[in-house]
């Protein structure tokens, strides 16, 4: 006898809706197989999950290998991606997480959020342009404002750029990048590219880097001599007023 499939949450369809937005919002493929690993489910339950969303209007073409997200499902998509990134600077800029380890508590964080704790929270973080990987982050009004970044492998050498963001946030990377000193805002010069597929040698201050294609894919960098300014909460002394709380301790 097969085993029942586990049901169907609210928080797998909003992992799902979450993971096509930043799939078709990078250019890239979006298949059944990406979506389940960033929702973190089987493929079997990825499909199951599609289905349910394609039956709400919310995805086109929910069972087969791509699918893309109508103009509902772009809607709560975003709202979805806004409280993510919204909690990611509520643990980096206010608790002083990591940006390593800020995702993953903001996948369990951005389910919770109601529309008047998002708002409260918005405001508590004075309104960030972006979270701590450099994504962009939608008003409650509209979606982020798109801009004229690449992938940094798409940079021919000779060139100069500033990074603006880190678009895989998975911890190994984060934590690599972070060791290089390759953050967003961070500015670089391509030196070489390498013929076939080869790496990409990078200038970081009078620091030298070689970096596989797999990694330059996930920089997206700016060109256009504007370079992104790095953020962090303005209202950095709540840092510690959390921190307190947290521990029991006197908010003083």
């Amino acid at each position: 006898m097969a085993p029942t499939p586990p049901p169907i949450t609210n928080e797998m369809l909003e992992d799902c809706l979450q993971a096509v937005h930043r799939l078709e919002s990078e250019g890239r493929p979006v298949e059944v197989a990406a979506v389940a690993d960033f929702a973190r489910i089987d493929a079997a339950t990825a499909r199951r999950v599609l289905a349910d969303l394609e039956s709400r209007g919310l995805v086109a073409n929910g069972q087969p290998e791509r699918v893309a997200l109508t103009a509902e499902g772009e809607r709560l998509a975003a709202g979805v991606l806004r409280r993510h990134r919204l909690s990611e600077r509520l643990f980096a800029d206010l608790l002083g997480m990591p940006w390593d380890r800020v995702h993953d508590e903001a996948m369990r964080l951005e389910h919770a959020l109601s529309p008047e704790a998002e708002a409260r929270l918005a405001h508590l973080l004075n309104h960030p342009r972006t979270c701590p990987h450099g994504g962009p982050i939608a008003t409650g009004a509209g979606g982020p404002a798109s801009g004229t970044a690449r992938s940094l492998y798409q940079v021919p050498a000779g060139r100069r750029a500033w990074i603006q963001q880190i678009v895989q946030e998975e911890a190994s990377l984060l934590r690599y990048l972070a060791s290089l000193g390759l953050l967003p805002g961070a500015e670089i010069h391509v030196e070489e590219v390498a013929p076939l597929g080869g790496p990409i040698l990078v200038r970081l201050g009078e620091a030298r880097y070689a970096l596989g294609r797999d990694v330059a894919a996930n920089i997206l960098v700016r060109e256009d001599g504007s370079p992104p300014r790095p953020e962090r909460a303005r209202r950095r002394g709540l840092g510690g007023w959390f921190r307190r709380r947290l521990r029991g301790g006197s908010p003083r």
